[in-house]
């Protein structure tokens, strides 16, 4: 029986740890830049439908996805013993380049953003900082204009003249509507976004979107929400700050609470989700 024991302890030695493992397919364009927890992995090619990652280590894992001249997207997934699918969607430009004298001659970086721009009735003329545009189809889309504000007017034979200024963020996408029937402006957000919420204290409350949630962590994470301006209220004890922020379709709206004296009570920042 001795020499049974012994042959037992060998056939378990001699079995290979199994560290489990899971596979990855990112599905986009060719020529993409792929990184996996921030080491290149690979360019996306045409006959993988994107790029196939084998065996990649169970657990979490952050896919990021690089396209020349657009905001990069970054994924974060759970790799288990089932196979994961990651859909890269449409890319959000990233800048414009200027000529600037001052600097030699260089070449300088400015972010942009895209327009789209609706009214009732639907044939106007749309002016964006001026310049005028005859708007003959139900969307009238303008890519690449500078970040920050822009005055945008409506105008139309029989109707009052109306305007409003929007704001443009980087690589995100801002629809505004004339209503020339109505007399205003409106300025929509579409697509989905998250938000996180970062405050010292740690623990607090935070009412968003008619909820009440008991914040206890560091962060407080909330995805999928609609684009749009949204109400937030964070209170701790007896103090309390509240402003109305930006969801922005394919952004985290990151809000930075501090309830310490000398400390800035609220900042608000957006970074490519």
């Amino acid at each position: 029986m001795r020499w049974l024991r012994w042959l037992c302890l060998l056939l378990v030695m001699s079995v290979p740890v199994l560290s489990f493992a899971g596979d990855i397919q990112v599905f986009c364009e060719p020529a993409l830049r792929v990184y996996l927890d921030g080491k290149f992995v690979g360019t996306s090619i045409a006959k993988d439908d994107g790029l196939f990652l084998a065996n990649v280590p169970a657990g979490a894992h952050v896919v990021r996805v690089e396209k020349d001249g657009f905001v990069p997207q970054s994924f974060e997934v759970e790799v288990l013993k089932l196979p994961i699918e990651v859909k890269v969607g449409e890319f959000s430009p990233e800048s414009l380049t200027r000529h600037d004298g001052e600097t030699g001659g260089a070449t300088v970086k400015q972010p942009v953003g895209n327009l789209v721009v609706t009214s009732a009735p639907q044939d106007c003329v749309v002016e964006i900082d001026g310049k005028p545009a005859n708007k003959n189809v139900p969307l009238l889309r303008v890519d690449g204009l500078a970040a920050g504000e822009h005055r945008v007017s409506f105008s139309k034979t029989g109707y009052d003249r109306i305007s409003g200024v929007v704001t443009i963020q980087s690589g995100a996408e801002v629809t505004v509507r004339g209503d020339l029937k109505a007399g205003k402006v409106e300025t929509l957000y579409e697509g989905k976004g998250s938000l996180r919420v970062i405050s010292t204290p740690e623990h607090c409350t935070v009412r968003f979107l008619g909820m009440t949630r008991e914040k206890t962590d560091a962060r407080l994470n909330l995805s999928y929400i609609p684009a749009g301006e949204h109400r937030i209220v964070v209170s701790w004890k007896n103090l309390e700050v509240s402003s109305n922020i930006a969801i922005i379709n394919g952004y985290r709206t990151v809000v930075v609470v501090s309830f310490i004296k000398g400390d800035k009570p609220f900042v608000v920042s957006y970074e490519p989700k």
